[in-house]
């Protein structure tokens, strides 16, 4: 074999373009991510060092979920993690390591986009789905069978958007030099697709780009980590770039598209792309009771959960990838049942104390424990009588120290700070500069700190970026349906 393989036949990247027009991760040495900008392969443009490890525990593999658009790793101690790509700050989910643990030194891992869920598979065979909410193991599956002396070093789902309804598993084999699909893969059965035609060893990463289908491999060759595109129709490959053996990368993730998450009247869960916020996916929700509708959604930081609460005064989690509703709590106070007072509501993890805001159109002011749904009846919006109907925390992520909550209000179109919330005051920060009907969603991204809503106005509904500073809406596009509920993924 090779180095060098010819073109790749149906690929998105022509046969002479040694770049990408997309950006990628890759991971060096289990303890550094290393950013290429788009358009760059040849050199990174920047790096940072993963923290918050345990002592001599490394990342063996990364993926982002198409879900939340969160970047993950799985580590040597068989603990799942969430990486900040920015720091390189990594947050252990879960209470401790999986069980099984990881078998073997080299680990495939990638994010099915159908059902949310990471496919792992080991040098040694092992085939596992994890959870990522939990850090836990969903289901230990069939162990890799149909190829002998097979040896799978990365894997990698086709489809990788959140709502995706089909998608395939590519398995890369370095003993045999083999592109695979694994199906069934929770048989683990491997079906050889062709020769990679390129010498691969050792560990190494393997992802497929939102949108595109575009393959990427980075692995050792001939003792230097090289990049490649792979034909996933016949395996072959060719070579984008080589780096120094001293960089020592062993894997690559590729960011998935700005997810955004609405839900309606009817109990639809519709799933778009904030850059194309006209196209939606829509799911049913299920699981609720007779003649009850959600009012309010939104992630939660510590364990990336989509959280909702209805118009009974009920908490659920919402699986993304199907719809369905999993009740958790009823709202109480001091040992009652307590009952929302508004018809539009804004709905808000607090992420310094892990508590759900709500905030109605009455001037209703709440904070209620995700667990048990105990609630503290804070305030009454004030001063005079305004319409709050959306409402978003900055800084919105676990782990952090300082937040500042942000308030529309629908009677004078203005962003408000709602400082101190517990008080309910509002101080002005400015006009949105759109005549407001409704706010049917506000929410703030986890990693840009930009602010978006869902804003009904003249007989429509279109996504806007708001300016925490000036209070400034700018239109980004089109929605389709009005809605009563807005989350951004918490990667964005």
């Amino acid at each position: 074999m090779d180095d060098y393989s010819q073109g790749a036949p149906g690929s998105s990247i022509s046969s002479d373009q040694r770049d990408v027009p997309f950006s990628f991760y890759a991971l060096a040495g289990g303890s550094k991510l290393a950013f290429f900008a788009a358009g760059s392969t040849e050199q990174a443009a920047s790096t940072v060092t993963i923290t918050g490890l345990q002592a001599g525990e490394t990342i063996l593999s990364i993926d982002f979920r198409p879900a939340t658009g969160q970047l993950y790793g799985v580590s040597s101690a068989s603990r799942l993690y969430v990486l900040n790509p920015q720091t390189g700050a990594a947050r252990a989910v879960g209470a401790g390591p999986f069980t099984p643990a990881v078998s073997g030194a080299i680990a495939g891992f990638d994010f099915n986009p159908t059902v949310d869920r990471i496919r792992l598979v080991t040098n040694t065979g092992q085939n596992l789905r994890l959870n990522p909410e939990t850090g836990t193991v969903a289901a230990v599956d069939g162990s890799i069978n149909g190829a002998a002396g097979a040896s799978i070093a990365a894997v990698a789902y086709t489809n990788n958007v959140a709502g995706a309804t089909t998608t395939t598993l590519y398995d890369i084999d370095v003993a045999g030099q083999k592109l695979y699909v694994q199906n069934p893969p929770n048989n683990g059965t491997l079906v050889e697709v062709g020769d990679l035609k390129l010498k691969v060893t050792g560990e190494g990463g393997f992802d497929i780009a939102p949108g595109t289908n575009t393959a990427l491999g980075l692995f050792e060759v001939n003792k230097k980590p090289t990049l490649f595109t792979i034909d996933l129709a016949t395996g072959d490959t060719r070579i984008l770039a080589k780096y120094d053996k001293d960089l020592s990368y062993t894997g690559i993730a590729i960011p998935t598209q700005p997810v955004a998450y609405a839900v309606t009247a009817t109990n639809a869960l519709l799933i778009f792309n904030l850059d194309n916020p006209t196209a939606t996916v829509s799911k049913p929700i299920t699981g609720l009771q007779a003649s009850e509708t959600l009012v309010g959604i939104d992630f939660r930081p510590v364990n990336g959960q989509l959280y909702a609460v209805s118009s009974a005064s009920r908490i659920y989690t919402i699986n993304t990838s199907s719809g369905a509703a999993a009740f958790v709590a009823a709202l109480s106070a001091a040992g009652t049942p307590l009952l929302l007072a508004g018809s539009s509501f804004g709905v808000d993890f607090n992420p310094v104390v892990d508590r759900i805001r709500i905030v109605s159109n009455t001037g209703q002011n709440l904070r209620v424990n995700p667990v048990d749904g105990v609630t503290l009846v804070d305030a009454a919006l004030n001063p005079g009588a305004p319409a709050v109907t959306g409402a978003a925390y900055a800084n919105n992520f676990a782990g952090t120290t300082t937040t500042t909550l942000f308030d529309i209000d629908v009677n004078s179109d203005k962003l408000f700070i709602q400082n101190p919330p517990n008080n309910g005051t509002l101080v002005e920060v400015g006009n949105l500069g759109v005549n407001v009907e409704a706010a049917t969603g506000f929410d703030i991204g986890g990693t840009s700190n930009t602010a978006f809503a869902l804003l009904a106005s003249g007989g429509g509904t279109k996504l806007y970026r708001i300016n925490t500073s000036s209070g400034a809406a700018t239109p980004l596009g089109d929605f389709p349906a009005p809605a009563s509920g807005f989350a951004v993924g918490l990667g964005f």
